[in-house]
């Protein structure tokens, strides 16, 4: 390979992932404005993190392939971007005691005393996106796997002169700078004769 089609490789491994990404995200932002969940409801919380985690998937770390820019995001949506990852990171990927300060609480993430009369007991302050969001989170997310899907056909048709002619499974060569486009590799889809 030339090295351009190394990195178009490259860009089209990423590309496919985001758009899978995205649309995941997206149909679990719909799942919970559809269904009206809210905090009190068991999977809100494991929804929105799954939310978060997978909007954030491909503007993070990538061995090998990199991650997307934010020039991938249209300018309308650059603060909510900005916001989701911010969140992914300290929120809901991860517990940063030392996170961005919220409202008048200080540190979003916080574990409290909760004395009562009665009982005492440990809490956490939980953040959580709140379902007004979610019509936003979506757009965004359905623009975004749009962006990833042009791109991704317009790669593909770029390089399908690199199709090999036999048939099998191929994996995309984004380790190889040397090697073909598309490797021959052991099948992982069951076909039927």
């Amino acid at each position: 390979m030339q090295p351009e089609e190394f990195e178009d490789a490259k860009l089209l491994w990423k590309m496919f992932y985001a758009g899978q990404c995205f649309k995941h995200a997206q149909a679990a932002a719909l799942f919970v404005l559809q269904n009206n969940l809210g905090e009190d409801n068991p999977v809100f919380y494991p929804l929105i993190t799954a939310i978060y985690v997978l909007y954030g998937k491909p503007f993070k770390r990538s061995h090998g392939v990199g991650f997307l820019g934010v020039e991938i995001v249209p300018a309308e949506y650059q603060d909510l971007h900005h916001d989701l990852l911010k969140h992914r990171d300290q929120i809901y990927a991860h517990s940063d005691a030392n996170a961005f300060e919220w409202a008048d609480v200080r540190q979003v993430n916080q574990v409290r005393l909760l004395r009562r009369t009665t009982d005492k007991s440990l809490i956490c302050s939980q953040l959580q996106a709140c379902a007004p969001l979610m019509p936003h989170i979506i757009s965004l997310c359905q623009e975004l796997e749009e962006s990833a899907e042009r791109n991704k056909v317009e790669l593909f048709k770029r390089y399908e002169k690199c199709v090999p002619a036999k048939v099998g499974e191929y994996v995309l060569n984004i380790d190889d700078p040397n090697g073909d486009f598309f490797r021959p590799a052991k099948p992982v889809v069951k076909t039927n004769p």
